[in-house]
Protein backbone atom coordinates (compact mmCIF):
# COMPACT_ATOMS: atom_id res chain seq x y z
CA UNK A 1 0.00 0.00 0.00
CA UNK A 2 1.39 3.87 -0.23
CA UNK A 3 0.29 7.08 0.13
CA UNK A 4 0.55 10.12 -0.73
CA UNK A 5 3.63 12.99 0.11
CA UNK A 6 2.85 14.88 2.76
CA UNK A 7 3.47 18.38 2.72
CA UNK A 8 5.69 20.30 5.22
CA UNK A 9 4.50 23.84 5.64
CA UNK A 10 6.97 26.34 5.62
CA UNK A 11 9.79 23.65 5.25
CA UNK A 12 11.23 25.45 1.58
CA UNK A 13 14.56 24.63 0.16
CA UNK A 14 17.23 27.21 0.59
CA UNK A 15 17.96 29.66 -2.60
CA UNK A 16 21.38 29.06 -4.49
CA UNK A 17 23.92 31.77 -4.10
CA UNK A 18 23.14 35.01 -6.15
CA UNK A 19 25.64 37.11 -7.63
CA UNK A 20 25.04 41.41 -8.29
CA UNK A 21 25.00 42.52 -11.93
CA UNK A 22 28.55 42.29 -13.12
CA UNK A 23 29.80 40.74 -10.46
CA UNK A 24 32.55 38.14 -10.52
CA UNK A 25 31.51 34.41 -9.31
CA UNK A 26 32.27 32.22 -6.68
CA UNK A 27 35.66 31.27 -8.24
CA UNK A 28 36.75 34.39 -9.77
CA UNK A 29 40.01 36.14 -8.05
CA UNK A 30 40.16 39.41 -6.51
CA UNK A 31 38.44 37.88 -3.61
CA UNK A 32 35.45 40.70 -4.08
CA UNK A 33 32.40 39.75 -2.41
CA UNK A 34 30.50 43.24 -2.55
CA UNK A 35 27.65 41.87 -5.15
CA UNK A 36 27.56 38.50 -3.54
CA UNK A 37 24.61 37.69 -1.27
CA UNK A 38 24.10 34.38 1.01
CA UNK A 39 21.56 31.95 0.79
CA UNK A 40 19.99 31.65 4.37
CA UNK A 41 21.50 27.95 6.27
CA UNK A 42 18.84 25.76 5.91
CA UNK A 43 17.64 24.73 9.22
CA UNK A 44 17.63 20.79 10.15
CA UNK A 45 13.50 20.74 9.69
CA UNK A 46 14.21 22.00 6.41
CA UNK A 47 17.14 19.74 5.91
CA UNK A 48 14.99 17.20 7.24
CA UNK A 49 12.11 17.87 4.85
CA UNK A 50 14.68 17.77 2.04
CA UNK A 51 15.76 14.41 2.80
CA UNK A 52 12.71 13.22 3.49
CA UNK A 53 11.15 14.10 0.20
CA UNK A 54 14.24 13.00 -1.88
CA UNK A 55 13.55 9.53 -0.55
CA UNK A 56 10.16 9.76 -1.55
CA UNK A 57 11.57 10.54 -5.04
CA UNK A 58 13.24 7.22 -4.70
CA UNK A 59 10.07 5.59 -3.64
CA UNK A 60 7.98 6.90 -6.78
CA UNK A 61 10.53 5.45 -8.87
CA UNK A 62 10.77 2.71 -7.20
CA UNK A 63 6.82 1.60 -7.66
CA UNK A 64 7.33 2.90 -11.53
CA UNK A 65 9.46 -0.02 -11.94
CA UNK A 66 7.02 -2.44 -10.12
CA UNK A 67 4.87 -1.68 -12.03
CA UNK A 68 7.05 -2.35 -15.40
CA UNK A 69 8.02 -5.85 -13.53
CA UNK A 70 4.03 -6.54 -13.55
CA UNK A 71 3.49 -6.71 -16.82
CA UNK A 72 7.28 -7.90 -18.09
CA UNK A 73 6.75 -9.94 -20.78
CA UNK A 74 9.00 -12.84 -20.04
CA UNK A 75 10.82 -13.24 -16.44
CA UNK A 76 14.26 -12.02 -16.99
CA UNK A 77 12.89 -8.32 -17.49
CA UNK A 78 10.77 -8.89 -14.85
CA UNK A 79 13.24 -9.58 -12.21
CA UNK A 80 15.48 -6.91 -14.14
CA UNK A 81 12.70 -4.02 -13.06
CA UNK A 82 13.21 -5.79 -9.18
CA UNK A 83 16.20 -5.75 -9.19
CA UNK A 84 15.84 -1.87 -10.30
CA UNK A 85 13.19 -0.89 -7.35
CA UNK A 86 15.52 -2.54 -4.71
CA UNK A 87 18.04 -0.27 -5.87
CA UNK A 88 15.70 2.79 -5.46
CA UNK A 89 14.33 1.40 -2.33
CA UNK A 90 17.83 0.94 -0.85
CA UNK A 91 18.43 5.27 -1.78
CA UNK A 92 15.32 5.54 -0.02
CA UNK A 93 16.69 4.36 3.37
CA UNK A 94 19.95 6.49 2.93
CA UNK A 95 17.68 9.51 2.21
CA UNK A 96 14.83 9.11 4.94
CA UNK A 97 17.68 7.90 7.59
CA UNK A 98 19.06 11.42 7.06
CA UNK A 99 15.88 12.61 7.42
CA UNK A 100 15.72 11.57 10.75
CA UNK A 101 19.04 12.44 11.73
CA UNK A 102 18.10 16.38 11.46
CA UNK A 103 14.71 16.01 12.67
CA UNK A 104 14.47 12.60 15.29
CA UNK A 105 10.42 13.84 15.84
CA UNK A 106 9.79 13.28 12.08
CA UNK A 107 7.54 9.77 12.37
CA UNK A 108 6.48 9.97 8.49
CA UNK A 109 10.45 9.73 7.46
CA UNK A 110 10.41 6.42 9.95
CA UNK A 111 7.18 5.35 8.97
CA UNK A 112 8.38 5.27 5.15
CA UNK A 113 11.98 4.04 6.47
CA UNK A 114 10.06 1.25 7.24
CA UNK A 115 8.67 1.15 3.91
CA UNK A 116 11.52 0.98 2.04
CA UNK A 117 13.38 -1.18 3.99
CA UNK A 118 10.15 -3.89 4.17
CA UNK A 119 10.17 -3.88 0.45
CA UNK A 120 13.79 -4.70 0.24
CA UNK A 121 13.11 -7.90 2.22
CA UNK A 122 14.46 -6.51 5.55
CA UNK A 123 11.67 -6.98 7.29
CA UNK A 124 13.26 -7.18 11.22
CA UNK A 125 14.90 -3.41 10.15
CA UNK A 126 11.11 -2.53 8.49
CA UNK A 127 9.24 -3.60 11.82
CA UNK A 128 12.18 -1.28 14.28
CA UNK A 129 11.31 1.37 12.08
CA UNK A 130 7.63 0.86 12.53
CA UNK A 131 8.12 0.74 16.04
CA UNK A 132 10.44 3.68 15.94
CA UNK A 133 7.74 5.79 14.59
CA UNK A 134 4.63 4.85 16.74
CA UNK A 135 6.87 5.42 19.78
CA UNK A 136 6.89 9.33 18.71
CA UNK A 137 3.06 8.88 17.30
CA UNK A 138 1.37 6.47 19.07
CA UNK A 139 -1.60 4.73 17.31
CA UNK A 140 -0.55 5.59 13.91
CA UNK A 141 -2.62 3.88 11.54
CA UNK A 142 -0.50 3.96 8.77
CA UNK A 143 2.34 2.46 10.50
CA UNK A 144 0.26 -0.53 12.27
CA UNK A 145 -0.36 -1.39 8.85
CA UNK A 146 2.45 -1.24 7.76
CA UNK A 147 4.42 -3.26 10.52
CA UNK A 148 1.83 -5.68 9.97
CA UNK A 149 2.58 -6.24 6.42
CA UNK A 150 5.93 -6.52 7.40
CA UNK A 151 4.71 -9.63 10.56
CA UNK A 152 3.19 -11.31 7.53
CA UNK A 153 6.36 -11.39 5.97
CA UNK A 154 7.78 -13.20 8.85
CA UNK A 155 5.08 -15.35 9.37
CA UNK A 156 4.41 -13.58 12.48
CA UNK A 157 0.49 -14.42 12.66
CA UNK A 158 -0.64 -13.40 16.11
CA UNK A 159 1.24 -9.68 15.76
CA UNK A 160 -0.82 -9.71 12.55
CA UNK A 161 -4.29 -10.40 14.14
CA UNK A 162 -3.57 -8.37 16.57
CA UNK A 163 -3.26 -5.84 14.27
CA UNK A 164 -5.95 -6.07 12.46
CA UNK A 165 -8.26 -6.42 14.67
CA UNK A 166 -6.54 -2.89 16.15
CA UNK A 167 -7.35 -1.16 13.24
CA UNK A 168 -10.79 -2.32 12.45
CA UNK A 169 -11.24 -0.55 15.65
CA UNK A 170 -10.09 2.85 14.82
CA UNK A 171 -9.17 2.79 11.07
CA UNK A 172 -11.37 1.11 8.58
CA UNK A 173 -9.82 2.34 6.00
CA UNK A 174 -6.16 0.78 6.79
CA UNK A 175 -8.21 -2.39 8.23
CA UNK A 176 -9.02 -2.94 4.61
CA UNK A 177 -5.81 -2.15 3.33
CA UNK A 178 -4.12 -5.26 5.88
CA UNK A 179 -7.05 -7.57 4.93
CA UNK A 180 -6.29 -6.87 1.20
CA UNK A 181 -2.61 -7.57 1.98
CA UNK A 182 -4.03 -10.84 3.70
CA UNK A 183 -5.85 -12.16 0.90
CA UNK A 184 -2.69 -11.60 -1.68
CA UNK A 185 -1.07 -14.18 0.79
CA UNK A 186 -3.95 -16.35 0.98
CA UNK A 187 -3.43 -16.57 -2.89
CA UNK A 188 0.02 -17.67 -2.97
CA UNK A 189 0.15 -20.05 0.76
CA UNK A 190 -2.43 -22.07 -0.64
CA UNK A 191 -0.58 -25.50 -1.19
CA UNK A 192 1.54 -27.50 1.71
CA UNK A 193 0.69 -25.37 4.60
CA UNK A 194 1.91 -25.82 8.01
CA UNK A 195 -0.85 -25.99 10.73
CA UNK A 196 -0.45 -22.56 11.83
CA UNK A 197 -0.72 -21.26 8.18
CA UNK A 198 -3.58 -22.85 8.10
CA UNK A 199 -5.15 -21.96 10.98
CA UNK A 200 -4.43 -18.49 9.85
CA UNK A 201 -5.97 -18.96 6.48
CA UNK A 202 -9.41 -19.84 8.26
CA UNK A 203 -8.73 -16.88 10.72
CA UNK A 204 -8.49 -14.60 7.36
CA UNK A 205 -11.94 -15.93 5.81
CA UNK A 206 -13.69 -15.44 8.83
CA UNK A 207 -12.73 -11.94 9.33
CA UNK A 208 -13.51 -11.26 5.76
CA UNK A 209 -16.84 -12.56 6.25
CA UNK A 210 -17.31 -10.93 9.18
CA UNK A 211 -16.41 -7.50 7.73
CA UNK A 212 -18.54 -8.08 4.72
CA UNK A 213 -21.29 -8.54 6.97
CA UNK A 214 -20.62 -5.41 8.94
CA UNK A 215 -20.12 -3.59 5.70
CA UNK A 216 -23.52 -5.11 5.08
CA UNK A 217 -25.08 -3.87 7.67
CA UNK A 218 -23.93 -0.24 7.70
CA UNK A 219 -24.85 -0.03 3.84
CA UNK A 220 -28.67 -1.06 5.02
CA UNK A 221 -28.60 1.44 7.72
CA UNK A 222 -27.73 4.34 6.04
CA UNK A 223 -30.14 3.32 3.29
CA UNK A 224 -32.75 3.43 6.31
CA UNK A 225 -32.44 6.72 7.15
CA UNK A 226 -32.71 8.01 3.58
Amino acid sequence: MTKLSIVFAGLTLAAPLAFGSGSPGPMSGGGDTAGMTSAPRMTPQQRAASSYNAGLNHKKRAQEFEDKAAVASNENDRQKQLGKAKDQYEDAVDDYKKAIGYDPTMYQAMNELGYAYRKSGHYEDAIKAYNQALQVQPNFPQAVEYRAEAYLGMSMFKEVQDSYLALVRTDQDEAAALMRAMEAWLQTHQENQTPEQKAFNDWIVERKAVAMNTQSLTTNNIKSWN
